[in-house]
């Protein structure tokens, strides 16, 4: 069998991309920013050397590793993904709406499926794994990219009532320092450069992301919904995720809401939990920190959509008390609450300058945020069964591997979903289902 760094190199000299690698490389690299001169020489000369090796046909599949970076950066993901090699699932390089039509990474040619099935939000799944509400879910391109890598429970990016921009790039970092999970309620101060690199595939991963939740227009996000539910088969479900603004804010949730159900949503998710989210005063707060602010939305909007239509309320983590005055008012209301999003965090680079201009607070997922996921899933699980109103838990929170999804899974959720580990992992789902498809 070829492997895949001559795949790669027959790629790179066919298209006449082998002696422009270096300053593609460099022009991605230094994007955003410049590393310190040292770093970037160094890393300049050994995609130089690289270039060479392929050009006189030496390079083998110990150069894999800095091969895929340097043609992510390069702009080349295309070929990466041709040959089935693992890379980012996004172009931190590439805008907002360049993303939305374009997902990264490797496409299964035959997606796992199990023969079991499992019951989540009224329905019948295949393996309950899925991606959140972010990016990574941000058009029809995306879910049908999804599903055929095996994902199978699916929320569609959050939407808006009107058009908002993005924030200003970048977007989306690795926090190549972060290897490791936080107390739970522990403040995080991250230092992540735009430039840093994470190996793909790996369990450690962590990442920080400022998209502000852009929207498209209504029209056009409707029409583009109505697409991607057509394009989930029997073994997944699709939640669409909103959010409201302004004044009113629960008529505008709830209006938004009504949008999503008319394109066919069958699950619509309040996204409560947003923790970069801007105003005219900089960072909002999560909105499920006002108790009754979430629960005048959350009622709100089940008035106004069908009986239905699924109901699902996402939180960001919450101490034991906030949890605890907030899950009971919510528990008749919903049908699932899910949790958490990503963590509110101080991001910075190296140099002390805001990773994200203009923003020093910025998500942060992966495993940095592992035991803050477990610690609310187990919490939020137990005010449940203590409740005695039943509703599903979709838990999310560093699953970078089978054993973070297993831990969620045994703490009481009905799925659980991946961001970050799906950034940094394509092919995480078929992991999962492979290793637990017959034992969870």
């Amino acid at each position: 069998m070829t492997s895949p760094t001559r795949q790669l190199r027959d790629d790179l000299v066919g298209r006449g991309l082998v002696e422009g690698l270096p300053a593609a490389f460099l022009a991605g690299i230094t994007r955003f920013g410049r590393p310190p001169q040292a770093e970037l020489d160094a890393l300049t000369a050994e995609v130089t050397a690289l270039a060479g090796r392929l050009s006189a046909g030496t390079a083998d599949d110990g150069d894999l590793p800095l091969l895929t970076r340097a043609l992510y950066l390069g702009g080349h993901a295309d070929l990466l993904a041709g040959r089935g090699v693992l890379s980012p699932m996004y172009d931190v390089l590439g805008g907002f709406r360049d993303n939305l039509a374009r997902p990264l990474g490797p496409r299964l040619a035959e997606r796992p499926v199990t023969a079991r099935r499992w019951r989540l939000l009224g329905r019948t799944i295949g393996f309950p794994i899925g991606i959140p509400a972010c990016v990574l879910n941000g058009s029809e391109a995306w879910v049908r990219h999804n599903v055929a890598n095996g994902w199978n429970v699916l929320t569609y990016k959050t939407v808006r009532g009107r058009a908002h921009p993005p924030n200003e790039q970048p977007n989306w970092a690795f926090a190549a320092r972060e290897t490791a999970s936080l107390a739970p309620g522990a403040p995080a101060d991250v230092v992540a450069d735009p430039w840093d690199w994470v190996e793909p595939g790996s369990s450690t991963v962590s990442s920080v992301n400022s998209f502000g939740v852009p929207s498209p227009e209504p029209e056009e996000w409707m029409a583009d919904l109505a697409r991607a539910v057509a394009a989930v088969g029997d073994e997944q479900l699709l939640l669409v995720s909103v959010m409201g603004e302004g004044e009113d804010l629960a008529a505008d949730f709830a209006r938004t809401a009504l949008m999503a159900q008319e394109a066919g949503a069958a699950v619509v998710e309040l996204n409560l939990s947003c923790p970069n989210t801007l105003s005219a005063a900089g960072v909002k707060p999560p909105l499920c920190l006002d108790p009754d602010a979430t629960v005048a939305v959350v009622e709100h909007v089940r008035r106004a959509l069908d009986d239905r239509t699924g109901l699902v309320a996402k939180l960001s983590w919450l101490d034991e008390r906030q949890l605890a005055a907030l899950v009971p008012r919510l528990a008749p209301l919903v049908d699932g609450i899910a949790g958490i999003n990503t963590v509110q965090s101080r991001v910075r680079r190296s140099d002390g300058t805001p990773t994200f201009p203009g923003r020093e607070l910025a998500g942060l997922s992966g495993i940095a945020v592992r035991d803050p996921a477990l610690d609310f899933t187990r919490r939020l699980v137990a005010l449940r069964d203590a409740g005695g109103v039943h509703f599903d838990v979709l838990a999310m929170g560093g699953v970078t591997d089978p054993a973070s999804f297993e831990a969620l899974f045994v703490a009481g959720a009905g799925a659980v979903q991946s961001a970050a580990g799906a950034f940094a992992d394509p092919l995480l789902a078929q992991k999962c289902t492979i290793e637990l498809g017959e034992t969870l």
